[in-house]
C-alpha cells in the first residue's frame, strides 16, 4: 500500500519503503539525486563539495532517500518526476533503457572511466546496440555479490573451504549454517557450481535469446546439471544445521549466539563483525560434496556492481552528468569506503586499508569464482525463487526431475 506525503519543500513521495525525491512542484526544481538511506549523510556531504568545486552551477541539488535496487521501480511509475541522478544496480540497466530514464555517456568521459575503474564495473554500464558498444553507467561500487562469514573459535580456516566442513564445526558447536534457499540470488550458486550456464542475447533492450542448459548431463556422469544442484539443495535443507538465511534470521541468530556461518553480503558485515567478535572471519563460498556423484563443486554465485545513472528526461542533462562523475570519482568512493562499501575505482581498490578489510579481501577472493550478473529478466529470478521455496518446503527427491523441468521451461520463457 502506497502513501503519498506531499511536502511544502520538496513535493517528495513515499513509496514501498524508499523516500524519493519525485516531485509535481511548478518551475524549476533544479537538480534531485537519489541515494539509499545509509548513504545521505554522506551524498549530502558530497553535493556541498560537488558546488563548491562548480561555483558556475546554480541549481539547487536535492537528495532524496531509494535504493539501489528500488531505482527502476520508481522512475518507472514517472520519470520526468523521478531524479536527475540515482544509484542503481547493474542488472536493472536493460529496465531503465526501455523506460527511457537513462542516458548515454559521452566516449571521451568513457574512457576516463575505463582507466580509473576495474574493467568489469564499467562493462556492466555497457549495452549493445546495431554492432556499437554504448555506455550508460558511472560505476561507483564493486560489492553487489556474496561470500560466507563464519566463526573462526568453532570453524577452523580448512573447514570453512567445504560445505560439508562448515556444517560439521556447527555442529560440534551447537550452532547454525545461514543459506538463503528461497533467493533465487542465492539458489543459481548451486547450478553455476554444477557446471550449468543461463545466458542471454540482447539486441538492443530486446531479448533476442534465453539459453538454460540445466538439463544438459555433466561431463563424465548420468546426471544433468539440474540434476546435481537440486540433489545438493535438498541435502542442504535436510541438514540439522542449516537455516534459511534472511537479514531477520541472520540477525535473530546473530544476536543469540546461535550462527555458525552464514552466506551474505558486505551490507551486514560491521553486524557481524559485533558479533562474532575474535571470532570473525570471511572467505570465499565453500564447495559441495554430491550425493549423486561423489564430486565436488564449488559454488559460483553473481557478482554485480553499482552505478550512478543520468535520467534522460532530466532538463538539465549537462549538469547531471556532472554531479554523476563527481558522485562516482575516486574522492567519492574513499568517502564511500569508510561506510564499508567496496570500490570500483583502481586507486581506492588499491589502498592498505581495503586489502585488510576482512570483508572486501573476502567479496575480492570471490570474483574469481563468479558469474557477473547481467541484466536478467523477471522470469528468471520468479523461477528460481519458486524453485528454491519448493525445496525448501521439502519436496520428495522423487518429485525433483518435475521440478526441474518446470524450473527450465520458466528459464527458457
Amino acid at each position: 500500500m502506497k502513501k503519498r506525503i506531499i511536502s511544502l519543500l520538496a513535493c517528495g513521495v513515499v513509496a514501498a519503503g524508499a523516500t524519493v525525491g519525485m516531485t509535481a512542484c511548478k518551475g524549476d526544481r533544479g537538480l534531485t539525486v537519489w541515494a539509499p538511506q545509509t548513504q545521505q549523510t554522506l551524498v549530502k556531504e558530497l553535493v556541498e563539495e560537488f558546488k563548491t568545486a562548480n561555483p558556475d552551477i546554480k541549481l539547487k541539488i536535492n537528495v532524496g532517500v531509494c535504493g539501489e535496487s528500488e531505482a527502476y521501480a520508481n522512475l518507472s511509475k514517472d520519470g520526468e518526476a523521478g531524479a536527475d541522478v540515482y544509484g542503481f544496480a547493474n542488472d536493472q540497466l536493460m529496465n531503465l533503457k526501455k523506460a527511457g530514464v537513462i542516458a548515454r555517456i559521452g566516449n571521451t568521459v568513457v574512457e576516463n572511466l575505463k582507466k580509473e575503474n576495474d574493467a568489469n564495473s564499467v562493462e556492466a554500464g555497457k549495452i549493445v546496440e546495431s554492432g556499437e558498444d554504448r555506455y550508460y553507467g558511472y560505476p561507483y561500487a564493486a560489492d553487489n555479490g556474496f561470500f560466507m562469514y563464519y566463526d573462526s573459535t568453532i570453524i577452523s580456516s580448512e573447514q570453512a573451504k567445504t560445505l560439508e566442513g562448515v556444517l560439521e564445526g556447527c555442529a560440534a558447536a551447537n550452532k547454525y549454517f545461514l543459506f538463503n534457499m528461497k533467493d533465487s540470488w542465492y539458489v543459481g550458486s548451486f547450478f553455476y557450481g554444477a557446471g550449468g550456464d543461463y545466458t542471454i542475447k540482447w539486441d538492443g533492450t530486446a531479448i533476442e535469446e534465453a539459453k538454460c542448459d540445466f538439463d544438459q548431463k555433466a561431463e563424465g556422469t548420468e546426471y544433468t546439471y539440474g540434476q546435481i544442484a537440486g540433489t545438493a539443495l535438498m541435502d542442504l535443507r535436510a541438514n540439522a544445521c542449516f537455516v534459511n538465511g534472511t537479514d531477520t534470521e541472520i540477525q535473530q541468530y546473530a544476536n543469540s549466539n546461535r550462527l555458525g556461518a552464514v552466506v551474505t553480503g558486505t551490507w551486514n558485515a560491521n553486524f557481524l563483525q559485533e558479533k562474532l567478535g575474535a571470532g570473525y572471519a570471511a572467505t570465499k563460498l565453500p564447495t559441495y560434496r554430491s550425493s549423486l556423484t561423489g564430486e565436488d563443486y564449488q559454488l559460483i554465485p553473481f557478482a554485480g556492481y553499482k552505478l550512478f545513472g543520468v535520467n534522460a528526461q532530466s532538463k538539465h542533462i549537462p549538469e547531471a552528468h556532472r554531479l554523476a562523475a563527481f558522485l562516482s570519482g575516486e574522492h567519492a568512493q574513499q568517502k564511500r569506503f569508510e561506510l564499508g562499501i567496496g570500490p570500483s575505482n583502481l586507486k581506492v581498490a588499491a589502498s592498505d586499508a581495503v586489502k585488510s578489510n576482512v570483508a572486501l579481501a573476502a567479496l575480492a577472493s570471490q570474483l574469481s569464482f563468479a558469474k557477473i550478473q547481467e541484466s536478467l529478466p523477471s522470469n528468471y529470478w520468479s523461477s528460481l525463487d519458486a524453485f528454491g521455496t519448493d525445496i525448501y518446503g521439502k519436496i520428495k527427491p522423487e518429485d525433483l526431475d518435475a521440478k526441474l523441468t518446470a524450473l527450465i521451461s520458466g528459464l527458457n520463457d
